[in-house]
């Protein structure tokens, strides 16, 4: 399940309330805080200003644009760039750049190796079978309670909670988004490293990127969580995007091999989940699957919300998640973002277990968290984007909503690809140059 929580902001020079905006304070917004670095043709213009646009009236506290390095453009609600801002579930995609480290250097021998090396009460039963990747791409079976409030933050000790959790399926064999398992990979890097998790990075990567991240957040215990709890800047999120556009290199020096972050962007799911990093496909395609409401039955949904989505959704097709989702809107109702979580989010079931899939060529690398924060990397326009906000919960509020930021940065992408391919079919080709001088 992706994280569904998204957004809140501080819009500082507005006398209005945040989530009522007049069209004429939208545009003294947008021009005291939103820069665009260089004039640009039209196309790029006009999918930029978008971009800019939406992140204001989403309520966005920042987000920056940059390609090959430099910056394109970025939005700050403050109008200026805010301080570091905690990334919720985009900390798993920065703790898969650890665990890369580590499996470099031979501290931790692959991602296949199993749980129990580290902790050896796991070498008995089916636990001895759950290895460091399957924890990564959520297949490790351990039980789990979707939302981190519930069970992993009132725990005092987030990896024990975890290593004692019962398994709710066989190991590798059913992909379920898991907040819980993942904060093994805390102590994991913890033992293998010989620090903490955040003194890791932070002695480490976060030095030689001269990233500065603020307080980690904690179990009491002491353990830094590994399933949230970072805070970074928009331009420190954004180096690590580089890094990863870069197949793991920042300025000349190899941090990660380029082999590990090629294995980290292999889809695991038809949503695009990969290792603890997302997929967005250069198009996803949905058609109602007519199992998958006998599916929702046998888990037990309620038969009126089983109803609705059968009456709604029959012989249905999308040509995108944006689609899809107003399908399941339009049949769900008014109610239909309480009935979504309650009835199937809460029962391990995301809205694409109700489709088929098909999908096209990778386009785009992303980590997504709740409260809408976003690292976005787009390696055929060479474009790294982040967007940020500084929510007080991790509940979406109406109006703070950014979906389709994936998408958007990739309209821009986009529109830098084609101006490269028309400036190229412009070069004159000068033939036998060579045998002329």
């Amino acid at each position: 399940m992706k994280d569904l929580g998204r957004w809140l902001i501080s819009l500082m020079a507005l006398p209005c309330p945040r989530n009522m905006l007049s069209s004429a304070a939208l545009l003294s917004l947008l021009a005291a805080s939103s820069a665009i670095s260089a004039p640009l043709p039209s196309s790029h213009d006009n999918a930029l200003e978008r971009l800019l646009s939406r992140a204001a009236t989403t309520q966005s506290d920042a987000m920056v644009i940059w390609k090959d390095g430099r910056e394109l453009g970025h939005y700050y609600a403050s109008g200026k760039p805010p301080g570091a801002i905690e990334l919720m579930s985009v900390t798993k995609s920065v703790v898969a750049l650890a665990v890369g480290q580590l499996v470099a250097d031979g501290r931790i021998k692959s991602l296949d190796q199993p749980v129990a090396d580290f902790y050896p009460e796991w070498r008995q039963g089916q636990k001895a079978n759950v290895t460091i990747r399957m924890i990564m791409n959520h297949t490790s079976g351990i039980q789990n309670v979707l939302r981190a409030g519930v069970e992993i933050y009132p725990a005092p000790d987030a990896i024990q909670l975890a290593l004692a959790a019962e398994l709710s399926s066989i190991p590798g064999d059913i992909p379920s988004y898991n907040n819980k398992a993942v904060n093994l990979l805390s102590g994991i890097i913890e033992k293998a490293a010989g620090k903490p998790l955040d003194a890791f990075l932070r002695a480490g990567l976060f030095k030689d990127m001269d990233i500065q991240p603020g307080p980690w957040k904690k179990d009491k215990a002491g353990h830094p969580y590994a399933m949230a709890g970072l805070p970074l800047t928009a331009a420190d999120l954004g180096k690590l995007g580089e890094l990863v556009l870069n197949k793991g290199n920042w300025h000349g020096k190899q941090q990660l091999p380029s082999t590990y972050i090629d294995a980290l962007m292999h889809s695991q799911t038809a949503d695009g989940m990969a290792l603890l990093w997302w997929i967005a496909p250069q198009y996803r395609h949905f058609a109602t699957d007519p199992a998958a409401f006998p599916m929702l039955r046998n888990q037990g949904v309620p038969e009126p919300t089983v109803t609705a989505l059968e009456k709604g959704l029959p012989g249905a097709f999308f040509d995108d998640e944006e689609s899809m989702m107003a399908g399941i809107k339009k049949a769900l109702g008014k109610d239909w973002r309480a009935t979504l979580q309650s009835d199937l989010i809460s029962r391990g079931i995301g809205p694409y277990r109700l489709f088929k899939v098909t999908t096209g060529p990778t386009a785009a690398y992303f980590g997504n968290g709740d409260g809408g924060q976003y690292l976005v990397v787009v390696p055929f326009a060479r474009i790294v984007a982040v967007r940020q906000i500084d929510a007080a919960g991790d509940a979406e509020k109406e109006g703070q909503g950014f979906e389709n930021f994936v998408d958007s940065v990739l309209a821009v992408a986009r529109a830098y690809a084609a101006q490269s391919v028309g400036a190229l079919a412009r070069t004159p080709i000068l033939l036998g140059a060579e045998e002329e001088k």
